[in-house]
């Protein structure tokens, strides 16, 4: 079976407080144990489900995968090449952040055959990595980006988090522009969220903070589409821009439904028909690889009208969006007019041999675009029965 691999390694050298992701303090790690654990999740896999043998996309996110000291970081990418036959990837990212990352550490993912690293940069203003927690400079990001490609790294992503406190429009712009002359071919940018259970949570809950809200995320989506459209960049996913070429291959699987195994705490799979996630607190995790093997949660087994509409779900969060006779085969009559009504809206449009796709505006309403066909549809839920969750990795090191 063709699929993608993600691994989760949730350590971090310092927890951001708006992160909800599977993250655990690096002081906690407990590098073997996690390592016997990934290797018992795997062996217990595939006899749940079969082989899991040849990923053609390989994505190691976290946490930061490089805040493991070298030592680890070898012992697990060598378990990587013994576990998977490798031979077919077409696409190897790892995750970092500017700190902890040593001109060592680029050096030993190299020479494992790592060829695409996403940074978290998430902001160049001083004010804004402070208001989100980070712990490194904007210096060091740039540094970061400039060693990564000095040391041969042809494929680099960074993120960004816009809709911040503290940020300006000027500060955006110019931290845009740095990253982009340093020869950052793909950047990934996501407005801020509130989660639940997080320390903005509790700030926001207690009057402490104020994120800027939707209006101020249209407008810096706005503002990324004119610096990065203009500097040749495509913004082919609602969340993605890059270079034609440089598109992230793993996370296209994710968008296309071909299926992925998910390994470490909170990693998602899906398999064709199933779709489950890992327990997500890694000592829980830890204790239930050993116990039982599988660490599995909320499986869920779809069925055709799930499937379909998770399709129409996900082909609207890419500029190339879907041919007018699948959508038409997945909508039945409610397609032709949703199409008008968006054509109307500017959200839509229709291009020439028949395939319909999502305008700008389009992408960053994408969401309420498949809940307005799905309530046309007859689901009055106003969206799929199992929304696929956002691919495990495409945010970034935490």
């Amino acid at each position: 079976m063709t699929f993608g691999l993600y691994i989760h390694i949730p350590y971090c050298r310092s927890i951001c407080p708006y992160c909800a992701f599977a993250t655990a303090p690096l002081h906690h790690a407990e590098p073997a144990r996690f390592l016997a654990a990934l290797d018992r999740e795997l062996q217990a896999a595939r006899a749940a489900d079969g082989p899991w043998a040849r990923p053609v996309t390989l994505y190691v996110g976290g946490g930061t995968p490089t805040a493991l000291d070298a030592a680890t970081l070898r012992r697990f990418l060598a378990w990587l090449h013994a576990a998977f036959d490798l031979s077919a990837l077409r696409e190897w990212t790892v995750e970092a952040n500017p700190e902890g990352l040593t001109d060592e550490k680029l050096e030993i993912l190299l020479e494992a055959g790592v060829g695409r690293l996403s940074l978290g940069v998430q902001s160049l203003e001083a004010t804004v990595l402070k208001s989100l927690g980070r712990i490194h400079s904007a210096e060091k990001a740039l540094d970061a980006i400039e060693r990564a490609r000095r040391a041969g790294f042809g494929r680099v992503s960074a993120d960004l988090i816009v809709a911040v406190p503290g940020e300006t429009e000027d500060g955006i712009a110019r931290g845009v522009t740095e990253i982009v002359e340093r020869g950052v071919t793909h950047l990934s940018a996501y407005s801020l969220q509130v989660e639940p259970n997080t320390p903005f949570a509790a700030k926001v809950a207690r009057g402490a903070l104020a994120p800027p809200g939707d209006d101020a995320a249209a407008d810096r989506y706005a503002l990324l589409d004119s610096l990065l459209l203009a500097r040749g960049f495509r913004h082919y996913e609602v969340s993605n821009y890059a270079i034609p070429g440089f598109e992230s291959r793993h996370n296209e699987g994710y968008w296309m439904r071909r299926p992925y195994l998910g390994l470490g705490p909170g990693a998602h799979s899906f398999e064709g028909s199933r779709r489950w996630a890992n327990e997500h607190d890694t000592r829980r995790y830890l204790e239930r690889v050993e116990q039982v093997g599988l660490p599995r949660d909320d499986v869920v087994t779809l069925d055709a009208r799930d499937a379909a509409e998770e399709e129409v779900f996900l082909a609207l969060r890419r500029d190339r969006g879907m041919r007018w006779s699948r959508l038409r085969a997945l909508a039945g009559a409610a397609a032709d007019g949703w199409v008008a009504w968006g054509v109307e809206a500017g959200a839509l449009r229709v291009d020439p041999p028949g395939r319909v796709r999502p305008t700008a505006r389009g992408l960053l309403t994408s969401h309420e675009m498949s809940s307005e066909l799905f309530v046309r549809m007859g689901r009055h839920g106003g969206g799929p029965g199992l929304t696929p969750p956002i691919p495990p990795g495409s945010v970034g090191a935490d």
